[in-house]
Protein backbone atom coordinates (compact mmCIF):
# COMPACT_ATOMS: atom_id res chain seq x y z
CA UNK A 1 0.00 0.00 0.00
CA UNK A 2 0.95 3.85 -0.82
CA UNK A 3 1.69 5.84 2.42
CA UNK A 4 -0.69 8.76 2.40
CA UNK A 5 1.15 12.43 2.37
CA UNK A 6 0.32 14.39 5.59
CA UNK A 7 2.31 16.55 8.07
CA UNK A 8 4.06 15.58 10.67
CA UNK A 9 3.24 16.41 14.33
CA UNK A 10 6.85 18.45 14.63
CA UNK A 11 5.63 20.18 11.41
CA UNK A 12 2.11 21.10 12.98
CA UNK A 13 3.61 22.53 16.06
CA UNK A 14 5.88 24.57 14.39
CA UNK A 15 3.28 26.02 12.55
CA UNK A 16 0.91 26.31 15.26
CA UNK A 17 3.87 28.19 17.54
CA UNK A 18 4.25 30.44 14.37
CA UNK A 19 1.13 31.36 13.70
CA UNK A 20 0.54 32.40 17.64
CA UNK A 21 3.75 34.09 17.35
CA UNK A 22 2.43 36.36 14.62
CA UNK A 23 -0.68 37.00 16.66
CA UNK A 24 1.27 38.15 19.74
CA UNK A 25 2.64 40.38 17.21
CA UNK A 26 -0.33 41.37 15.81
CA UNK A 27 -2.32 42.05 19.17
CA UNK A 28 0.48 44.14 20.51
CA UNK A 29 0.76 46.40 17.30
CA UNK A 30 -3.14 46.87 17.57
CA UNK A 31 -3.28 47.70 21.52
CA UNK A 32 -0.66 50.10 20.95
CA UNK A 33 -2.18 52.07 18.30
CA UNK A 34 -5.50 52.18 20.36
CA UNK A 35 -3.33 53.34 23.29
CA UNK A 36 -1.95 56.16 20.91
CA UNK A 37 -5.50 56.74 18.99
CA UNK A 38 -6.44 57.29 23.07
CA UNK A 39 -4.02 59.33 23.90
CA UNK A 40 -4.37 61.52 20.91
CA UNK A 41 -7.93 61.69 21.10
CA UNK A 42 -7.40 62.62 24.61
CA UNK A 43 -5.43 65.58 24.01
CA UNK A 44 -8.07 66.38 21.04
CA UNK A 45 -10.47 66.91 23.30
CA UNK A 46 -8.13 68.79 25.86
CA UNK A 47 -7.59 71.12 23.17
CA UNK A 48 -11.19 71.57 22.38
CA UNK A 49 -12.15 72.55 25.77
CA UNK A 50 -9.83 74.87 25.46
CA UNK A 51 -11.08 76.90 22.36
CA UNK A 52 -14.32 76.88 23.72
CA UNK A 53 -13.76 78.65 26.77
CA UNK A 54 -11.32 80.91 24.79
CA UNK A 55 -14.74 81.68 22.11
CA UNK A 56 -16.71 82.11 25.40
CA UNK A 57 -14.28 84.24 27.16
CA UNK A 58 -13.42 86.37 24.10
CA UNK A 59 -17.03 87.00 22.50
CA UNK A 60 -18.37 88.20 26.58
CA UNK A 61 -15.33 90.13 27.09
CA UNK A 62 -15.02 91.86 23.92
CA UNK A 63 -18.81 93.25 23.86
CA UNK A 64 -20.26 96.48 25.47
CA UNK A 65 -20.35 96.51 29.08
CA UNK A 66 -22.02 99.64 29.83
CA UNK A 67 -24.79 102.07 28.18
CA UNK A 68 -24.14 103.56 24.60
CA UNK A 69 -20.65 103.00 23.74
CA UNK A 70 -19.13 103.65 26.90
CA UNK A 71 -15.85 101.04 27.99
CA UNK A 72 -13.97 100.05 30.83
CA UNK A 73 -10.93 102.45 29.54
CA UNK A 74 -13.11 105.57 29.63
CA UNK A 75 -13.77 105.07 32.83
CA UNK A 76 -12.00 106.84 36.13
CA UNK A 77 -13.14 109.11 38.49
CA UNK A 78 -9.80 111.68 39.27
CA UNK A 79 -9.86 115.32 40.57
CA UNK A 80 -10.08 117.45 37.24
CA UNK A 81 -11.78 114.42 34.96
CA UNK A 82 -13.53 115.24 31.95
CA UNK A 83 -17.50 115.25 32.05
CA UNK A 84 -17.56 111.38 29.98
CA UNK A 85 -15.12 110.13 32.54
CA UNK A 86 -16.11 111.66 35.47
CA UNK A 87 -19.72 110.35 34.89
CA UNK A 88 -20.46 107.25 37.07
CA UNK A 89 -21.86 104.72 34.18
CA UNK A 90 -25.69 104.91 33.58
CA UNK A 91 -26.04 100.84 33.00
CA UNK A 92 -23.93 98.13 33.52
CA UNK A 93 -21.10 97.13 35.11
CA UNK A 94 -17.33 95.07 35.15
CA UNK A 95 -15.69 94.05 38.26
CA UNK A 96 -13.03 91.49 38.59
CA UNK A 97 -11.93 89.66 41.70
CA UNK A 98 -8.45 88.16 42.63
CA UNK A 99 -9.61 86.74 45.65
CA UNK A 100 -5.59 86.74 47.36
CA UNK A 101 -1.93 88.09 46.57
CA UNK A 102 0.22 86.11 44.35
CA UNK A 103 2.19 83.88 47.12
CA UNK A 104 6.10 82.18 46.63
CA UNK A 105 4.32 79.25 48.76
CA UNK A 106 3.58 76.01 47.02
CA UNK A 107 -0.53 75.17 47.18
CA UNK A 108 -1.55 78.51 47.63
CA UNK A 109 -4.58 79.58 46.06
CA UNK A 110 -2.27 82.16 43.72
CA UNK A 111 1.33 81.25 43.47
CA UNK A 112 4.28 81.68 41.55
CA UNK A 113 5.49 77.88 40.12
CA UNK A 114 8.40 79.23 38.44
CA UNK A 115 9.34 78.51 34.91
CA UNK A 116 8.94 75.48 33.24
CA UNK A 117 11.12 73.55 31.20
CA UNK A 118 10.60 76.10 28.17
CA UNK A 119 11.44 79.09 30.62
CA UNK A 120 8.21 80.37 30.18
CA UNK A 121 6.62 81.58 34.20
CA UNK A 122 4.01 79.70 34.77
CA UNK A 123 1.33 80.82 37.62
CA UNK A 124 -1.57 78.63 39.64
CA UNK A 125 -4.60 80.67 40.18
CA UNK A 126 -7.91 78.65 41.36
CA UNK A 127 -9.51 82.36 43.01
CA UNK A 128 -10.07 84.40 40.64
CA UNK A 129 -13.22 85.91 39.16
CA UNK A 130 -14.76 87.94 35.99
CA UNK A 131 -18.51 89.64 36.67
CA UNK A 132 -19.53 91.78 34.43
CA UNK A 133 -22.69 93.02 32.53
CA UNK A 134 -22.77 91.73 28.52
CA UNK A 135 -24.73 94.02 26.03
CA UNK A 136 -24.40 92.02 22.76
CA UNK A 137 -25.34 93.71 19.34
CA UNK A 138 -27.15 93.76 16.88
CA UNK A 139 -31.67 92.32 16.47
CA UNK A 140 -31.29 88.49 15.31
CA UNK A 141 -32.05 85.67 17.42
CA UNK A 142 -28.58 84.91 17.88
CA UNK A 143 -27.49 88.16 18.90
CA UNK A 144 -29.70 87.47 22.31
CA UNK A 145 -29.51 86.22 25.33
CA UNK A 146 -32.11 83.87 26.14
CA UNK A 147 -33.41 81.83 29.03
CA UNK A 148 -36.34 79.06 29.29
CA UNK A 149 -39.06 80.33 32.17
CA UNK A 150 -41.14 77.18 33.83
CA UNK A 151 -44.15 77.57 35.96
CA UNK A 152 -47.69 77.50 36.23
CA UNK A 153 -49.46 79.55 33.25
CA UNK A 154 -50.58 82.00 36.00
CA UNK A 155 -47.14 82.92 37.14
CA UNK A 156 -46.28 83.47 33.57
CA UNK A 157 -49.23 85.10 32.72
CA UNK A 158 -48.57 87.49 34.96
CA UNK A 159 -44.90 88.27 33.57
CA UNK A 160 -46.11 88.08 30.42
CA UNK A 161 -48.64 91.01 30.71
CA UNK A 162 -49.22 94.82 29.47
CA UNK A 163 -48.83 95.93 32.58
CA UNK A 164 -45.19 94.40 33.08
CA UNK A 165 -44.07 96.34 29.09
CA UNK A 166 -43.72 92.15 28.30
CA UNK A 167 -47.43 91.99 26.68
CA UNK A 168 -47.72 89.06 24.17
CA UNK A 169 -49.23 89.10 21.44
CA UNK A 170 -47.80 92.59 20.90
CA UNK A 171 -46.58 94.78 18.07
CA UNK A 172 -45.49 97.27 19.62
CA UNK A 173 -43.35 96.19 22.15
CA UNK A 174 -42.09 99.32 24.48
CA UNK A 175 -38.40 98.11 24.05
CA UNK A 176 -36.13 96.65 21.16
CA UNK A 177 -33.87 94.73 23.56
CA UNK A 178 -36.06 91.90 23.92
CA UNK A 179 -37.83 88.88 22.22
CA UNK A 180 -40.40 86.78 24.05
CA UNK A 181 -42.32 83.88 23.54
CA UNK A 182 -45.13 82.20 25.68
CA UNK A 183 -48.31 80.38 24.78
CA UNK A 184 -50.53 80.30 27.69
CA UNK A 185 -48.50 76.70 28.56
CA UNK A 186 -46.22 76.22 31.61
CA UNK A 187 -42.85 77.21 29.70
CA UNK A 188 -42.36 80.56 28.17
CA UNK A 189 -39.40 81.88 26.63
CA UNK A 190 -37.49 85.50 27.48
CA UNK A 191 -35.01 87.24 24.95
CA UNK A 192 -32.55 90.11 25.81
CA UNK A 193 -29.69 91.78 24.65
CA UNK A 194 -28.36 92.30 27.99
CA UNK A 195 -27.05 89.70 30.65
CA UNK A 196 -25.11 89.20 34.09
CA UNK A 197 -22.29 86.77 33.12
CA UNK A 198 -19.43 85.33 35.80
CA UNK A 199 -16.89 83.30 35.46
CA UNK A 200 -15.38 81.14 37.97
CA UNK A 201 -14.13 77.67 39.31
CA UNK A 202 -15.82 74.94 41.36
CA UNK A 203 -13.51 72.54 43.07
CA UNK A 204 -14.01 69.14 41.19
CA UNK A 205 -11.18 66.59 42.44
CA UNK A 206 -7.43 66.15 41.62
CA UNK A 207 -5.10 64.69 39.27
CA UNK A 208 -4.80 61.89 41.28
CA UNK A 209 -8.70 61.44 42.41
CA UNK A 210 -10.45 63.18 39.85
CA UNK A 211 -13.96 62.84 40.78
CA UNK A 212 -13.24 63.51 45.17
CA UNK A 213 -13.59 66.92 45.54
CA UNK A 214 -11.43 66.87 48.98
CA UNK A 215 -9.04 65.17 47.79
CA UNK A 216 -5.58 65.70 49.34
CA UNK A 217 -3.81 63.98 46.57
CA UNK A 218 -2.13 65.51 43.64
CA UNK A 219 -3.02 68.79 42.10
CA UNK A 220 -6.39 70.07 43.14
CA UNK A 221 -8.95 70.55 39.70
CA UNK A 222 -11.56 72.30 38.96
CA UNK A 223 -14.44 72.81 36.39
CA UNK A 224 -14.51 76.71 35.10
CA UNK A 225 -18.35 77.31 35.12
CA UNK A 226 -20.23 80.42 33.13
CA UNK A 227 -23.41 81.71 35.11
CA UNK A 228 -25.55 84.48 33.35
CA UNK A 229 -28.67 86.04 34.63
CA UNK A 230 -30.88 87.63 31.38
CA UNK A 231 -31.81 91.03 32.37
CA UNK A 232 -35.31 92.89 31.92
CA UNK A 233 -34.94 96.34 30.16
CA UNK A 234 -37.79 97.56 32.08
CA UNK A 235 -38.79 95.84 36.00
CA UNK A 236 -41.59 98.24 35.99
CA UNK A 237 -44.60 96.13 37.91
CA UNK A 238 -42.30 92.75 37.89
CA UNK A 239 -40.55 93.89 41.99
CA UNK A 240 -42.87 92.67 44.06
CA UNK A 241 -45.23 90.86 42.32
CA UNK A 242 -43.91 87.38 42.72
CA UNK A 243 -43.25 85.29 45.47
CA UNK A 244 -39.56 84.32 45.99
CA UNK A 245 -40.39 80.48 46.31
CA UNK A 246 -40.95 81.53 42.45
CA UNK A 247 -37.19 81.83 42.01
CA UNK A 248 -36.84 78.41 41.19
CA UNK A 249 -37.71 76.95 38.89
CA UNK A 250 -39.07 80.07 37.24
CA UNK A 251 -36.92 82.70 37.26
CA UNK A 252 -33.65 80.86 38.01
CA UNK A 253 -31.82 82.20 34.80
CA UNK A 254 -33.20 86.14 35.29
CA UNK A 255 -31.23 88.54 36.95
CA UNK A 256 -33.57 89.02 40.26
CA UNK A 257 -33.45 88.09 44.05
CA UNK A 258 -35.41 87.34 47.03
CA UNK A 259 -36.35 90.50 48.76
CA UNK A 260 -38.10 89.81 51.57
CA UNK A 261 -41.60 87.11 50.67
CA UNK A 262 -41.20 88.35 47.12
CA UNK A 263 -38.58 88.48 44.30
CA UNK A 264 -36.96 91.76 43.18
CA UNK A 265 -36.04 92.06 39.62
CA UNK A 266 -32.88 94.02 38.34
CA UNK A 267 -32.56 95.86 35.13
CA UNK A 268 -28.74 97.30 33.46
CA UNK A 269 -29.65 100.43 35.27
CA UNK A 270 -30.33 98.78 38.59
CA UNK A 271 -26.67 96.92 37.63
CA UNK A 272 -24.79 100.02 38.12
CA UNK A 273 -25.95 100.51 41.81
CA UNK A 274 -24.42 98.94 44.76
CA UNK A 275 -26.08 96.02 45.42
CA UNK A 276 -28.56 96.35 42.81
CA UNK A 277 -27.22 92.97 40.48
CA UNK A 278 -27.52 88.75 41.49
CA UNK A 279 -24.18 88.93 44.04
CA UNK A 280 -24.35 91.89 44.74
CA UNK A 281 -20.64 91.98 46.57
CA UNK A 282 -18.24 89.84 45.05
CA UNK A 283 -15.89 89.91 48.26
CA UNK A 284 -18.82 87.68 50.03
CA UNK A 285 -19.39 85.32 47.22
CA UNK A 286 -19.14 81.04 47.82
CA UNK A 287 -18.69 79.19 44.29
CA UNK A 288 -21.37 76.51 45.72
CA UNK A 289 -23.68 79.21 46.02
CA UNK A 290 -26.65 77.06 44.65
CA UNK A 291 -29.15 80.31 43.09
CA UNK A 292 -25.93 80.79 41.13
CA UNK A 293 -25.07 77.19 40.45
CA UNK A 294 -28.51 76.17 39.27
CA UNK A 295 -27.68 79.72 36.35
CA UNK A 296 -24.46 77.85 35.36
CA UNK A 297 -22.89 75.81 32.76
CA UNK A 298 -19.83 74.09 32.75
CA UNK A 299 -17.62 75.71 29.86
CA UNK A 300 -14.25 73.72 30.96
CA UNK A 301 -13.54 70.78 32.82
CA UNK A 302 -9.81 70.04 34.62
CA UNK A 303 -9.26 73.54 35.24
CA UNK A 304 -5.65 73.65 37.49
CA UNK A 305 -5.57 77.48 36.72
CA UNK A 306 -7.41 80.66 35.92
CA UNK A 307 -5.44 83.48 36.26
CA UNK A 308 -6.92 86.65 35.49
CA UNK A 309 -4.42 90.03 35.09
CA UNK A 310 -5.39 93.63 34.05
CA UNK A 311 -4.17 96.87 32.98
CA UNK A 312 -4.63 100.00 34.92
CA UNK A 313 -5.74 103.03 33.07
CA UNK A 314 -3.18 104.78 35.26
CA UNK A 315 -0.24 102.17 33.76
CA UNK A 316 2.52 103.96 32.33
CA UNK A 317 2.33 103.98 28.53
CA UNK A 318 5.55 102.65 28.22
CA UNK A 319 5.67 99.94 30.50
CA UNK A 320 2.11 98.56 29.60
CA UNK A 321 2.25 94.31 31.10
CA UNK A 322 -0.47 93.14 32.75
CA UNK A 323 -0.26 93.36 36.54
CA UNK A 324 -2.12 91.93 39.32
CA UNK A 325 -4.62 93.79 41.52
CA UNK A 326 -4.18 96.02 44.65
CA UNK A 327 -4.41 94.04 48.16
CA UNK A 328 -3.54 97.27 49.80
CA UNK A 329 -6.82 98.71 49.75
CA UNK A 330 -9.86 98.08 52.35
CA UNK A 331 -11.86 96.24 49.62
CA UNK A 332 -8.48 93.89 48.95
CA UNK A 333 -8.21 92.12 45.47
CA UNK A 334 -11.50 93.63 43.45
CA UNK A 335 -12.39 95.46 41.19
CA UNK A 336 -15.65 96.89 40.59
CA UNK A 337 -16.82 99.77 38.54
CA UNK A 338 -20.52 99.85 40.43
CA UNK A 339 -18.30 100.55 43.36
CA UNK A 340 -16.22 103.38 42.28
CA UNK A 341 -17.67 105.67 44.74
CA UNK A 342 -17.10 103.29 47.79
CA UNK A 343 -13.65 104.26 49.56
CA UNK A 344 -11.36 101.41 49.57
CA UNK A 345 -12.31 100.52 45.99
CA UNK A 346 -10.34 101.19 42.93
CA UNK A 347 -11.84 103.96 40.63
CA UNK A 348 -9.98 104.11 37.70
CA UNK A 349 -10.12 102.21 34.21
CA UNK A 350 -9.02 99.39 32.29
CA UNK A 351 -6.84 99.15 29.36
CA UNK A 352 -7.02 95.35 29.24
CA UNK A 353 -7.85 92.25 30.84
CA UNK A 354 -5.89 88.90 30.33
CA UNK A 355 -6.94 85.30 31.26
CA UNK A 356 -5.06 82.54 31.46
CA UNK A 357 -6.50 79.22 31.16
CA UNK A 358 -4.69 75.77 32.13
CA UNK A 359 -6.44 72.13 31.44
CA UNK A 360 -5.35 69.04 32.72
CA UNK A 361 -5.90 65.84 31.15
CA UNK A 362 -6.14 62.26 33.44
CA UNK A 363 -5.17 60.01 30.27
CA UNK A 364 -1.95 61.45 29.38
CA UNK A 365 -1.15 63.56 32.09
CA UNK A 366 -0.40 66.65 29.96
CA UNK A 367 -1.76 70.23 30.22
CA UNK A 368 -2.31 72.34 27.60
CA UNK A 369 -2.71 76.77 28.40
CA UNK A 370 -4.62 79.41 26.26
CA UNK A 371 -4.21 82.94 26.72
CA UNK A 372 -7.01 85.44 25.87
CA UNK A 373 -5.92 88.68 26.03
CA UNK A 374 -8.49 92.02 25.10
CA UNK A 375 -8.39 95.18 25.48
CA UNK A 376 -11.66 97.35 27.20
Amino acid sequence: MRARGGFTLIELMVAMALTLFIMVILSQAFVASLDTFSGLKAIGDMQQNLRTAEVMLRDDLSQDHFEGKRRVSDLTIVANASELNAHHPQAGFFAVRQSSPLSAVAGAPYYNEGNDSFTVPSVRAVDHMIYMTVKRKGNRPENFFNTALQGDAGTLGTFFNVNTAYDIPSTDLPYSTQTLKYDGSTTGYFSSQWAEVLYYLVRTGSTEQPNDPTSTLGTPTYGLYRAQFVMVPDATNLTGKFANAKLDPTFIGLSCNPDGATLKFYTPADAAVIGQRVIPDLTAFDPLDPRVFKAATLVCPNVIAFNVRIISLNANLTNLTFGDLSFASTYKGVYDTAKFQVTGYPNNGLRGIQVTLRVWDNKTRQTRQATVTQDL
